[in-house]
Formats: C-alpha cells, structure tokens, sequence
C-alpha cells in the first residue's frame, strides 16, 4: 500500500483499500477483526495525510484517471466501519443517525425507485456485503423501538402521543427496508436467511 502511494498509483491503492475495508467490514473471528482494525487504521492515516484540509492532489489524479467512484466506495466503507462499531457496543442511536445521514435507504416509498437503481450503481465490493448492512440497519431500529415503548410506561398523555409518533416513524422505516430488501433481491444473492431475518425484525415492532 505505501509503495502505491509512493507511485501516485491511487486508483489502485483505493481498489486495494475498499477491498480489504469491504472484507473485514463485518468479522466474526478475532483474525478478521484484528485484519479489520489494520485496514481501518491504515485508511484513517491515509485519510488525515492526503485527504483532509482540502488536499485535492489524489482527487485530482482519480479524476484524470476517471475513477472517481473509488474516492466515493472508499468514503462510504469508511463510514460503515463506524456505523457497524456503534452497532456492535449498542449505540443504536449514533448508529441508525449515521445510517440515516449516508442516505443509502429510503426515507418514503416515493424515494424507493431511486435508492434501488443507487444500490445497483454502488460498487460491486459494497454490494456483496449490503445484506449485513441492511440487516444491521433492521437491527438498530428494532433496538430503538423497543426501548422507545419502555420508556413509554408511566408517562403523561403529551409524552405518550409523542412517543407513538415516534414508534410508527420507526415501524415506517422498518417497512420500508423490508420492502427494499426485496426489491434488491437479497433472497437472489444467496441471503435469504438474512431476508427472513429482516422480515422477522419487523414483525416484532407490530
């Protein structure tokens, strides 16, 4: 990677870290996410050196090279290596507002034209680990419902109101993203059992 760096070779460095990002992304073992945490490490150090503080140098060359779509996968692998850590130590909050923010889901079934044909657009690295993305996504707005109707017990007629507002946002969400999913065809890409997850994540907010 540094050689690459080295050679001003960035379309080649990017493919080789969104690669690696997208592999580890989502680890089961304690090799995989040692390897997870090396690649993550390695491209926030190259993020802060070449990247930040309006450095235009490797954008420039992605773009002579006219592959500006690695500067974009990388961007958003970065993002969802901190979306699935929040996750993972139960900050669902942070989680589903950084979900929400990286505008891959759709928000109204109006927008869900638009998000499937973006899906089918995504780099093909991202796309091969999407089903862990859209069930980590179920997951944390199955975790905000149920604790939302926790907090509902004991509470005054306007808090109450409030908060069934809030749950029939998150059941709309929940709705939306089952619907997604199919569209995308999760089931297709040998990931009906997480299919079927996502489905049974829903039903549990009814």
């Amino acid at each position: 990677a540094e050689l690459l760096v080295l050679s001003g070779h960035f379309g080649a460095l990017f493919t080789l870290m969104n690669r690696e990002l997208a592999a580890y992304l989502v680890a089961s073992t304690q090799e995989e996410f040692t390897k997870r945490q090396f690649w993550f490490s390695a491209a926030s150090q190259f993020h802060a050196i070449h990247l930040a503080q309006g450095k235009i140098y490797v954008q420039n060359a992605l773009e002579s090279e006219g592959r500006m779509s690695l500067g974009n996968t990388f961007q958003l692998l970065m993002n969802l290596v901190v979306f699935f850590d929040r996750c993972r130590e139960n900050q669902w909050e942070g989680a589903w507002v950084l979900m929400d923010n990286l505008n891959l889901l759709p928000k109204a079934d109006s927008e869900m034209t638009v998000k499937v044909e973006a899906f089918f657009q995504l780099d093909n690295c991202v796309k091969q680990i999407f089903h862990h993305v859209v069930l980590a996504a179920m997951e944390a707005l199955c975790h905000l419902f149920r604790s939302l109707r926790q907090d509902g017990a004991g509470v005054s007629i306007q808090q109450q109101n409030t908060i069934d507002q809030r749950l029939d946002e998150l059941r709309t969400h929940a709705r939306l993203l089952v619907t997604f999913s199919r569209l995308l065809n999760l089931p297709g890409l040998g990931d009906g059992d997480t299919y079927v997850r996502i489905a049974q994540l829903e039903k549990n907010m009814m």
